[in-house]
Parts: structure tokens; C-alpha cells; sequence
């Protein structure tokens, strides 16, 4: 493990970005972890330029645009940040879709979807298909091209694109381009072999996903709902092709893994790659380590090929 992702778990210890928290202050929690989280752009990331950001409401859901030209007809790449759908929100993740935006040369749009306790199961699901749609339906005054809507997020924005891709693949109009899952949290049992083996000392621990799930999906016969927890569909065929990291270190590898190899099984075009010695949300701190910024350069990879 690399010397700076070492002292970085070992300050984390202290200000525990990520947790249970008493739900009468889940708006200072929220303050403090963006504070955090900024902290992590200035010391293990770069601000990327872009030709154009711009902040909208797509039916009420705020949506920030992120664009590297002003050519017609763009792919688009719609992000869903991570957070356990509870904290984080576009600002939090903005140097992650800016990066996606300048290396894909193609436009982002970043998704402000509801969060828990506040709005909780299917409230960030139900946003996540409206933007969507509505994306399609106005895609040439968004000048994008509505046959390359490529989904993607990280950890609980990871789950909401899975959930997208099957939501979406018998939809008589929008077909997906593809998918980007970013470390996901795709299953509720909350059981795998990693979650036992890395439950604390990485940042993202298994109290914090129980924490989490309780909060967003508080009805416990919710909780494996392929729409809160897309590992268990019983149907992964004829979804749009796909690409799925996992990083070595954190709690959901081995339900990330599974997932990919339930796609592969399936004939779905899949890449699928763990990243080593890294940990849950390196993808907000790629320069924490030699390797952070591989998920870039592969996902860039993956995109030219679909």
C-alpha cells in the first residue's frame, strides 16, 4: 500500500467521512463530509478544464452539464455520484465527472438525485430513470445523441446505473449505450467474503453499509429488491455492455465481482477489473496511489470500444 494511502486511513480513523449519525443532524454530516471531501480534491486529485458547465433542473431534479466542445450530436455520460444515498451530492464528485467529461470528450451530466433519510427507497431510483428519460426526449436541444447514453456512477451511484441498465433494457424507446459501475453496491445481504474481511480499517466500513441500507431502504423486506439491490435480478441477458471496477481494499469487491461475473454469464460484453491495494471512493482521490488514475485510462478504454 502506497505511504499516502496509508496516512490517509490512518487520519480517516479520526474524521470518519462516512457513518451512523444521529438523523437530526444529518445536515451537519453532510457539510462535514463535503468539507472532507474537498480536502481530498486539493491533496490526491487535479480540477481538469472543460469548454462549459452549466447548472439545470431536469423535472425538478438539479443537473449540472458539463461539456468539452459545443459539437452537436455528443455521447453522454450520465453520473450518478456515491455517498450510500445519503450524503455527497455534483459538488462533492465535480472533479470526477470533469475528468470524465475531458477524457471522453464528450458531455456529463451529473445528477443531484433525493437523498435519505429525508427521501428514501425508491426516491433515488425513480429520479435516476426521469433523468433519463427526459435526456432522450430532449436530446437534440441538449445536443446529445440519444443513442449513446452511456450510465455510470460510483458505489451507491453505481447501483442506480445497474438499476438504470435493467429498468432500461426493454424500454420500447431509450436504449442504453452502456454502463460504468464504479465499485457498486449491488448486493443486501451485506455478507460477502470481503465485507467480513475488510469490515473496518478502509474507510468505508460494514457498520457504515448497514448504517446506510437501514437508512435509505428502512423496510427490511426491501432490502433485497433487485430495485434497491440489483445482484439479485434473475435476469441479466440483454443488457448494454458494461464495465465494472472494484478496488482491492474495500468492503464491496467480492459483490462487485459477482455481479460482473453474473454479466458475463449472461453474454453481456463485460470488462471487469479490481484495482489493488486501493480503497472505496479512490475514484474522488485517484492520485492516492501510483495506480488511482488506471480506472480513468480504462473507462476511457472501454468507451472507445462500445
Amino acid at each position: 500500500m502506497d505511504w499516502k494511502l496509508k496516512s490517509l486511513l490512518w487520519i480517516m480513523k479520526y474524521l470518519k467521512p462516512v457513518g451512523e449519525v444521529n438523523i437530526s443532524k444529518i445536515n451537519d454530516e453532510r457539510a462535514k463530509n463535503i468539507q472532507v471531501s474537498r480536502l481530498g480534491q486539493v491533496l490526491f486529485d487535479r480540477k481538469e478544464d472543460v469548454f462549459s458547465i452549466e447548472d439545470k433542473q431536469f423535472l425538478g431534479i438539479p443537473v449540472r452539464i458539463y461539456r468539452n466542445s459545443d459539437l452537436p450530436s455528443q455521447r453522454v455520460i450520465v453520473y450518478f455520484h456515491g455517498g450510500g444515498f445519503c450524503f455527497y451530492n455534483i459538488d462533492s464528485h465535480d472533479y470526477v465527472t470533469r475528468r470524465l467529461s475531458k477524457m471522453n470528450q464528450c458531455t456529463v451530466i451529473s445528477v443531484d438525485y433525493r437523498l435519505a433519510p429525508e427521501h428514501t427507497f425508491p426516491s433515488a431510483q425513480e429520479d435516476a430513470f426521469k433523468v433519463i428519460e427526459y435526456i432522450y426526449e430532449h436530446a437534440d436541444e441538449l445536443k446529445i445523441n440519444a443513442q449513446k447514453i452511456i450510465v455510470a456512477g460510483d458505489s451507491a451511484g453505481g447501483t442506480l446505473s445497474a438499476c438504470a441498465a435493467h429498468h432500461f433494457k426493454h424500454h420500447s424507446k431509450v436504449k442504453l449505450a452502456g454502463q460504468v459501475l464504479i465499485y457498486p453496491w449491488v448486493d443486501g445481504r451485506v455478507n460477502s467474503k470481503s465485507m467480513e474481511e475488510l469490515k473496518e480499517g478502509y474507510m468505508l466500513t460494514k457498520a457504515n453499509i448497514l448504517w446506510l441500507q437501514k437508512t435509505y431502504v428502512p423496510r427490511v423486506e426491501d432490502r433485497l429488491n433487485p430495485l434497491a439491490a440489483p445482484l439479485h435480478h434473475t435476469d441479466f441477458s440483454d443488457l448494454a455492455p458494461t464495465f465494472v471496477a472494484t478496488a482491492g481494499l474495500d468492503p464491496l469487491r467480492d459483490e462487485g465481482k459477482d455481479y460482473a461475473d453474473h454479466l458475463i454469464q449472461a453474454g453481456v460484453p463485460t470488462t471487469y477489473v479490481n484495482y489493488e491495494d486501493l480503497i472505496h471512493a479512490f475514484a474522488n482521490i485517484p492520485l492516492i496511489a501510483p495506480n488511482g488514475m488506471d480506472l480513468y485510462k480504462d473507462i476511457k478504454v472501454f468507451l472507445d470500444n462500445i
